[in-house]
């Protein structure tokens, strides 16, 4: 069974989203069972000068060794299985 797990960071800043991932990874240290991450990123349109989280959070995920794929908003990310 292949598990979901999503995270909303339409609407935050980049400070915002630092500290919601940066939990988020934490808690995903105990919970070894999710294999798919969605994170909702918004497309920008709200935004005066662009979209700024898709950018921001390719490139976080990139200082894990995680490729996510954008797909109208939602961030895409295949996490590695671990076994214990």
């Amino acid at each position: 069974m292949t598990l979901i797990h999503e995270i909303d960071l339409h609407g935050m800043n980049m400070s915002q989203s630092r500290r919601a991932l940066d939990s988020l990874f934490d808690w995903l240290k105990t919970h070894k069972t999710i294999h798919i991450l969605h994170i909702v990123v918004g497309v920008g349109s709200r935004s005066v000068h662009g979209p700024v989280l898709p950018s921001f959070v390719i490139n976080y995920l990139k200082e894990r060794s995680l490729v996510g794929e954008n797909v109208n908003g939602v961030i895409k990310v295949k996490l590695p299985i671990k076994k214990d």
